[in-house]
């Protein structure tokens, strides 16, 4: 089987919020081969088994980081406020500050590229703000990335024009268009002038969405977990959450949202049939 390495970061607030809680789930319920990788931003979570989870300071391992964050941080485009050009063009959403926040997102994405970087076989991330909810066995993880496949994500069902859900996604290193997607990925942020600034919106979801979309068309081999989720085809697919109503949601739940504020997500967001104990015990 496959070596699987999961990653995640988070900050002070969110350790405190929701991240201890999914290191904690994450050692208790998943399988003890699974290792995973935390990329801790200014605080330091309680590691109770340090054979499982790796803490790493993101401000010594992600220089690349640092340096994004630097140069970025003055400059109103990186951090929220779109450019007259697209506030002209998106009347009704340039104010949503989390489109145009590259900044805030590349703590995501610099822990990804580092931990492939460490890392063989499949590289997973997962939100810090999930929950792992059920006992999750090696071989059930690890039938979530078959070998022929470069990626593994969550989509917005059938007909989605929107971005991927990047809650969860998947990334096989021994595939040359994984290989070449990452370091596009990376491009993109480095090169950010001539990379992230020139799409239409650059958080990290979007970036993501935009080369596995282009590279899709030299490789159309990757496996979106919503593929056949929503049995109506729409613009957005089946909507804002739905990372939980994919086969994932059989042992993770994710707090999207006002949703950290409950520790769960709400009844209304399940779309499908669930029938483990955790989505039982509402």
């Amino acid at each position: 089987m496959s070596q699987i390495t999961v990653v995640t970061t988070f900050h002070a607030d969110g350790m405190r919020k929701y991240g201890q809680r999914f290191i904690d789930s994450f050692i208790q319920k998943v399988d003890k081969r699974i290792t995973l990788l935390v990329y801790a931003e200014e605080c330091a979570p309680y590691i109770s088994n340090n054979q499982q989870v790796t803490l790493l300071n993101a401000n010594i391992e992600l220089p690349k980081l640092i340096a994004f964050k630097e140069k970025w941080k003055n400059i109103p485009k990186a951090n929220g406020i779109p450019p007259d050009n697209i506030k002209a063009r998106r009347p009704r959403d340039w104010h949503k500050e989390f489109k145009w926040n590259a900044v805030r997102f590349a703590n995501k994405t610099y822990a990804v590229f580092n931990a492939c970087n460490r890392s063989k076989d499949w590289v997973v991330w997962m939100d810090a703000d999930t929950f792992v909810h059920s006992e999750w066995s090696h071989k059930e993880f690890n039938k979530l990335l078959p070998n022929d496949k470069w990626l593994t994500y969550v989509g917005r069902g059938k007909g989605s024009q929107t971005w991927p859900e990047c809650g969860f996604y998947g990334m096989n290193l021994n595939h040359p268009v994984c290989i070449q997607f990452l370091k596009e990925f990376e491009r993109y942020y480095e090169d950010a002038d001539n990379g992230i600034f020139e799409l239409e919106e650059w958080h990290d979801s979007y970036v993501f969405g935009h080369i596995l979309n282009n590279l899709k068309f030299v490789n159309n081999n990757v496996l979106d977990y919503s593929a056949e989720m929503y049995l109506k085809e729409a613009k957005t697919g089946g909507g804002g959450h739905p990372l939980i109503n994919t086969v994932l949601g059989k042992w993770i739940d994710h707090m999207k949202g006002a949703r950290k504020n409950i520790g769960k997500s709400l009844p209304k967001d399940i779309m499908v049939n669930r029938t483990e104990d955790y989505w039982s015990n509402k």
